[in-house]
C-alpha cells in the first residue's frame, strides 16, 4: 500500500459519532465501524449496488432487508423488483440523501445497477440503523491499493472525517509506546549470562510463526497481521488477562542472609522479541480499530531486539532450526561484559 492509501484508510477507520440524518418520516444513521482485509460471510443476503460517482464506479453492499426498509418509503408494501427497475426504485428512494451527498463531494452521483452480492476483497463496514432496522453495509476498497487515493474515494474521506470522534475522558495526548512483539522467552538469569554471539534463542511462544504478532501497549493487546512491512489490526487494544505474581510473606524473615550467587542464577526473566515501536497519543490509541496500519518501514523479518523488563539488553536475527523459529544472537547480552 502506498503511503496516501495508508493515511486515508487511518483516518476514515478512526472511531466517530453515528452520522445522523432522516429518510421519509423515519431516522437514519451511518457509522463506520472497521476496515476488513479478508472478507467475512455474511447470515443475511446481501445486494451488490453499483454507483456512478463521478467518472469511478463504488461498490456498495447493502443487506437485502434493508434495501426492502429504503423503497419502503415512496410506498407502503412496496416488493424489491428485478433489474432495471430495482436501481431505478432505490435511487428514487434515496434520492433526498444523495443530493446532500453530491453537494458535500462535489460529485455526480447514480446508481447504475443492483445484483446479488458477489463483490470480493477488503471492504469498510458501516452499521447503519434506519428506524427499527439495523444492519452492516460494506463499501469496497478500489484497487490497486499502491498508488493514489481516487479522487471518489477522497471525497467520501472528506465527508466522514467531519463527522465528530468519539469523545474520552483520558488525557489524551499523553503518549503511549505501542511495541510489535513476535515471540518471548523464560530463561534463567545464569543461562542468559552464559550466552554469546552466534547462540540461538528458541521462543517459548512465537505467534510470528503462524504470520501474526502481537502490538502491546502496557497491559493492552491487539494481534496483527503482517503484510511486507506493514502490520495490519485484526481487532482494537484490549485488555488481556496476565499470570498472578505470587508473593510469600512473613511477619518475620525466614533468613536474614542475602541471597546466594546460586538463588540469584535460578531466578527467571522473561525476554520479549520486538521488531518495532511506535510513541502513539493516549486518545488516538483509543480510536485504533481493526485494519489500522502500522508501518515498520523494514522488513518484518530483519533484525529484532531482545528487551527484558522493558529495557533492550541485545539484538538477534530470526533464524530457522528445523521447524522452529529462533533468533541468533548479534552479541553479548548486556550486563555479561
Amino acid at each position: 500500500m502506498s503511503r496516501d492509501v495508508v493515511s486515508w484508510l487511518n483516518e476514515i477507520a478512526a472511531v466517530r459519532m453515528p452520522l445522523p440524518t432522516r429518510l421519509g418520516d423515519r431516522p437514519l444513521s451511518v457509522q463506520m465501524k472497521r476496515v476488513v482485509w479478508q472478507q467475512e460471510p455474511s447470515a443475511i443476503p446481501m445486494l451488490d449496488c453499483f454507483w456512478g460517482v463521478g467518472e469511478e464506479t463504488m461498490v456498495l453492499s447493502l443487506p437485502r432487508p434493508l434495501v426492502e426498509g429504503l423503497i419502503s418509503t415512496l410506498q407502503s408494501g412496496l416488493t424489491l423488483p428485478s433489474e432495471p427497475s430495482c436501481s431505478l426504485v432505490l435511487e428514487s428512494a434515496l434520492e433526498p440523501l444523495l443530493t446532500g451527498l453530491e453537494i458535500r463531494t462535489q460529485q455526480n452521483v447514480q446508481l447504475i445497477r443492483v445484483g446479488q452480492a458477489t463483490r470480493p476483497g477488503p471492504y469498510l463496514e458501516f452499521e447503519i440503523t434506519y428506524g427499527a432496522s439495523k444492519g452492516k453495509a460494506r463499501l469496497f476498497l478500489f484497487s490497486p491499493l499502491d498508488g493514489p487515493v481516487p479522487p471518489a474515494f477522497r471525497a467520501l474521506g472528506e465527508v466522514l472525517g467531519q463527522v465528530p470522534r468519539q469523545r474520552s475522558k483520558l488525557f489524551t495526548e499523553l503518549p503511549i509506546i505501542v511495541a510489535a512483539e513476535i515471540g518471548s522467552l523464560r530463561a534463567t538469569a545464569a543461562l542468559l549470562r552464559e550466552a554469546r554471539a552466534g547462540d540461538a534463542l528458541l521462543p517459548d511462544v512465537i505467534p510470528f510463526a503462524r504470520g501474526q504478532m502481537f502490538l502491546t501497549a502496557g497491559r493492552l493487546s491487539a494481534a496483527a497481521d503482517f503484510v511486507s512491512d506493514r502490520l495490519i489490526l485484526r481487532g482494537p487494544f484490549r485488555l488481556q488477562p496476565y499470570p498472578l505474581e505470587c508473593a510469600y510473606m512473613t511477619t518475620q524473615s525466614e533468613s536474614q542472609q542475602p541471597p546466594s550467587e546460586a538463588d540469584l542464577d535460578d531466578l527467571e526473566i522473561t525476554l520479549v522479541f520486538e521488531c518495532g515501536r511506535w510513541s502513539i497519543a493516549l486518545g488516538a490509541l483509543r480510536n485504533i480499530g481493526e485494519g489500522h496500519v502500522f508501518e515498520l518501514n523494514r522488513p518484518v523479518d530483519g533484525p529484532v531486539d531482545i528487551v527484558a523488563n522493558g529495557r533492550r539488553i541485545g539484538r538477534g536475527d530470526i533464524i530457522r532450526i528445523g521447524d522452529e523459529l529462533g533468533v541468533r544472537l548479534r552479541g553479548r547480552l548486556a550486563g555479561n561484559d
